[in-house]
């Protein structure tokens, strides 16, 4: 079952992401999720369990990476159901990125190899 909150109207490319995680307070309890993308205005997060309040109008959240952790105030805009109910893929957007989460953003993208556009690596 997928609820779309709002048109998408995404404002910054999405980069897909790989060891980043997510500790997301939905305002009586902690959630562990995995992000599987960023931007500089939002972010998807997967794996959050069903038990997750997705109705607030705010969550707060601890992005940990590779270059060091961050702390964003985040909105859902969409979500989906995963693994038969299980879990939630969730795509938030961040009002008013703080500065810190720009840096988090653009070190996060300078630390990860591009790919070409015949999908191989480079060093």
């Amino acid at each position: 079952m997928e609820r779309i909150m709002k048109t998408n109207r995404r404002n910054s490319e999405r980069h897909q992401t790989m060891a980043l995680m997510s500790n997301i307070y939905d305002g009586r309890n902690l959630f562990l999720g995995v992000v599987e993308d960023i931007s500089t205005t939002g972010l998807r997060v997967a794996k959050i369990p069903a038990r997750f309040d997705d109705s607030k109008g705010k969550c707060v959240s601890l992005i940990n990476g590779l270059v060091g952790d961050v702390k964003i105030t985040m909105q859902p805009c969409w979500v989906r159901a995963t693994n038969r109910g299980m879990y939630k893929m969730i795509g938030f957007k961040i009002p008013d990125p703080p500065p810190e989460w720009t840096k988090f953003v653009r070190e996060t993208l300078q630390s990860v190899p591009s790919e070409e556009p015949s999908g191989a690596m480079t060093m």
